[in-house]
């Protein structure tokens, strides 16, 4: 008896892209980071977000995790790429309320009101305890944000018997 496929097939490198995300996430999630970037001035911290996406999007180019000048030419593939952006934002996004709390600071909803904003904000509805929301907002979501999103990009060949 044959096997059925899923249209739902995950690639390793789909997986290692989510894999990415996720350690991404816990490490720039971190209260020494966020207190790191907390001590230096506006223009510091634009200089070192600015190396991250940089570092990041070449380390992810280079792995071939992340490739550019793919022509997304289905509705779903631009689903999967918003899925996939949302994920790397949710990552390297630092003003959510966790940022706030870590640095003891208040923080106005319109700070609030981006990826890692609303993704941390949603959890925290759901789950009190915060490194638990830290965990669910900055590792668990992008994972599957870019797992999802990776699947649905990918183009996938499919055997009809």
């Amino acid at each position: 008896m044959p096997k059925h496929r899923t249209r739902f097939n995950v690639t390793s490198k789909e997986l290692s892209l989510a894999v990415a995300f996720a350690v991404m996430g816990f490490a720039f999630s971190t209260r020494t980071w966020l207190l790191f970037l907390n001590g230096l001035n506006p223009l510091g911290g634009l200089i070192v977000y600015y190396l991250v996406l940089y570092g990041s999007l070449y380390a992810l180019s280079h792995m071939g995790l992340v490739l550019f000048g793919v022509k997304i030419d289905k509705p779903l593939q631009t689903l999967g790429l918003l899925m996939i952006t949302f994920a790397f934002f949710i990552t390297v996004d630092w003003t959510s309320q966790w940022g706030a709390v870590v640095t003891s600071t208040h923080v106005s909803n319109i700070f609030l009101q981006d990826e890692d904003g609303v993704v941390f904000w949603a959890w925290n509805l759901l789950v009190s305890n915060l490194e638990l929301c830290r965990i669910l907002a900055f590792v668990v979501t992008p994972f599957l944000l870019a797992l999802g999103g990776g699947a649905l990009i990918s183009k996938k060949v499919r055997l009809s018997l």
